[in-house]
């Protein structure tokens, strides 16, 4: 087993700081000519980044810098590619003479989703995004007094990036404290456990305090979690058991041998999706009436949870025997035990974001290859609840969503695979027909397909409960390459 070094890998990779529920996404553009003072700031942000063994309760800082960010600084040619084509090309290419771009085609950013609509990031205005910092804090009062702080720290070098009315734009997360998002449901229950992370490797205690952490791990959660650090950390050894091997006669200013920035790192992907609340419980309530004769609340539980795959409390459909105050399963399959979707439809959410041991020739191969796609996830629901009521206007009228964070160290093979091959696949898992309920990609004679006995419910989908409304690709350094990039010599 490789010793990942820790203290170098900023914590974001192993928490998704559940203590500091209250969150900000600040992106920001350097200063044009003043690199020198761009480095400045940055080795003096390196001093307050918050690193993965940390333990702090109260604020964290993590910083994520964009391709063109790399540029500015002068990071050599010779470095710049060594990072991944989609790293370099961006989230959102330029739309060409026929059409969109590959990439956009590939993510399903089309329609209203396409990047010609988005708030930045995207065709037109916002466009030129050198970073983001990600701070949280345990209130908001703290959170104002973080962004504050660090916006003056980048005096000189950087300015935020998103501005309205000549009004500065701070993308603000809110973890609730039913740790439920706009639609209803816990969010963040499964995810990929990284091999010989602190919680993977030392048996806990189950506590009140971070569950990213704290809680015990089941001999079934470790073979169906646990992945090779090289999935998400670059430098080590992944599933393929390939390492991403430093650049070797790469030499800086002063002839020594440079240091391969990528090393610790890995690459974020951030999404801002909009989600409309209304449309999704219309279309709940529809379905129930037309599968089960009623619109009551347990027939629209019961559609709601099928859409998803686990219920709003977040236990997973699949056949288990638990008793009702259990904490919400994950170390389940579906082959053995759920095989023809009957308990959780074969097109449900989490099946497609995540099939475990059924996308392969037999249980144990999917098993395997289902590892080599796995993503980290920290996003966060943005904007108030919708108001329960319905009777303030202001609420129904008010943008919510999800900031989706994904973190892996191949973004083609893991969040643009899981995206374009299982989530928007019309015929995922030997479908007919039909897209992820819960994504913003949708196609002519889009459906949801309910596995049922004797025959199975087609249920006609309107347009998406979900649109993209910005997002771009960042690298997520190792703390020691955010110094080196401080330096005055070239990387």
């Amino acid at each position: 087993m490789e010793k990942v070094e820790w203290e170098d890998v900023q914590r974001l990779v192993l928490s998704g700081y559940p203590k500091l529920p209250f969150s900000a996404y600040l992106f920001w553009h350097f200063e044009p000519d003043k690199v020198d003072a761009a480095k400045r700031w940055l080795g003096s942000l390196a001093k307050r980044l918050t690193c993965a063994v940390a333990r702090g309760d109260r604020q964290a800082i993590n910083l994520a810098l964009s391709a063109p960010g790399l540029k500015h600084i002068n990071v050599s040619d010779n470095m710049l590619n060594s990072f991944s084509p989609e790293f370099l090309e961006g989230m959102a290419p330029k739309p060409t003479a026929t059409g969109p771009s590959r990439r956009s085609n590939i993510l399903g950013d089309l329609g209203d989703s396409s990047p010609e609509f988005w708030e930045w990031g995207g065709w037109n205005g916002s466009r030129d995004i050198d970073g983001m910092l990600l701070l949280y804090a345990s209130d908001r009062s703290s959170l104002m007094a973080l962004i504050d702080t660090e916006i003056k720290a980048m005096a000189g070098a950087a300015e935020p990036a998103l501005r309205q009315n000549g009004e500065r734009i701070v993308l603000e997360g809110r973890i609730y404290e039913d740790h439920k998002e706009h639609f209803g449901f816990k969010d963040g229950i499964s995810q990929p456990m990284i091999e010989g992370s602190p919680r993977a490797s030392k048996k806990r205690k189950k506590s009140s305090g971070d569950p990213d952490e704290n809680k015990e791990l089941t001999a079934d959660e470790k073979r169906i979690h646990l992945v090779k650090p090289g999935e998400f950390i670059l430098g080590y050894r992944n599933e393929r058991r390939i390492r991403i091997s430093s650049i070797s006669g790469t030499k800086d200013s002063k002839g020594a041998e440079a240091r391969d920035i990528r090393r610790n790192g890995t690459y974020l992907v951030f999404r801002q999706l909009e989600q409309d609340v209304r449309a999704f419980n219309d279309f709940v309530a529809n379905t129930a009436g037309r599968v089960y004769g009623r619109t009551d609340e347990p027939a629209r539980e019961e559609i709601a949870a099928r859409l998803v795959g686990r219920t709003r409390e977040g236990h997973p459909l699949v056949p288990v025997d638990r008793g009702p105050d259990a904490s919400p399963r994950n170390d389940f399959l579906y082959h053995f035990e759920d095989r023809f979707g009957t308990a959780c439809p074969i097109g449900a959410h989490i099946r497609r974001a995540n099939p475990r041991d059924t996308i392969g020739p037999d249980a144990d191969t999917a098993l395997r290859l289902s590892k080599m796609h796995r993503i980290i996830r920290r996003g966060r629901p943005y904007g108030e609840r919708l108001d329960s009521g319905m009777g303030n206007s202001a609420s129904r009228k008010a943008s919510r969503g999800i900031s989706f964070i994904a973190l892996n160290a191949d973004i083609a093979g893991q969040f643009e695979m899981i995206q374009h091959s299982w989530l928007n696949n019309t015929h995922f898992g030997g479908l007919h027909a039909g897209t992820d309920p819960f994504g913003h990609f949708s196609c002519t004679g889009d459906v949801v397909t309910i596995q049922d006995r004797p025959i199975n419910h087609y249920i006609d989908r309107p347009r998406p409960f979900v649109r993209v409304r910005g997002g771009a690709y960042f690298f997520l350094p190792g703390i020691e390459a955010v110094r080196a990039l401080a330096r005055p010599e070239l990387v």
